[in-house]
């Protein structure tokens, strides 16, 4: 029950961190990922090491997915996010000592952070210039929208930027959550 309460958090944030960047769609393209992972990354460190269970990760990754879905995600996207949510369980955190490893969690977390800019590319895959059209179409966007995201996001130079920078925030925010779990948590004793 608290996985799911924390992973459903942890989504509310990542939505607000994305939306802090749509003032302009250039800053958008660049930076919602980021701004996502990097403040929600705090309550993930918390979740991990609260939960200390395997397959915390996995169950954050399907509430994540089906609260993505809700929100217009594609369905089929709910298998890549549970099975890297499994694998990044299994890689990163499968004994109760690496969930309690804060480095173990940052490795899980910069990992997602990767995971996740590179899950808003999927429904690209088939047509991208189809499904951008679509979503103008669903979401009333102008044409500026598609000319940003086919610069950024046709260009595959500009993807792998992205995701790095991404992964990079992540990781910083599971600096600052490591200090707020010592911080505040630890001296508490709640951890």
């Amino acid at each position: 029950m608290t996985a799911a309460l924390l992973s459903a958090l942890t989504v509310v944030i990542m939505f607000v961190g994305s939306m802090l960047t749509m003032f302009s769609y250039d800053f958008a393209m660049v930076a919602s990922g980021g701004a996502a992972v990097f403040l929600a990354a705090p309550v993930y460190m918390l979740m991990v090491r609260r939960v200390n269970r395997l397959g915390v990760t996995t169950v954050f990754t399907t509430v994540a997915a089906l609260l993505f879905c809700t929100m217009g995600n594609m369905l089929f996207m709910l298998p890549f996010y549970v099975l890297g949510g499994l694998l990044l369980d299994l890689a990163c955190l499968r004994t109760p000592r690496q969930r309690q490893s804060s480095w173990w969690a940052t490795a899980s977390w910069t990992a997602f952070s990767g995971l996740y800019l590179l899950s808003t590319l999927i429904p690209y895959l088939g047509n991208m210039e189809a499904y951008v059209s679509q979503t103008m179409l669903e979401r009333g966007l102008d044409q500026s929208y598609a000319d940003t995201f086919f610069k950024y996001y046709g260009n595959p130079a500009w993807v792998v930027a992205i995701m790095l920078a991404t992964m990079a925030v992540g990781f910083l925010g599971c600096l600052v959550g490591r200090a707020l779990m010592k911080r505040h948590f630890e001296r508490a004793g709640a951890l």
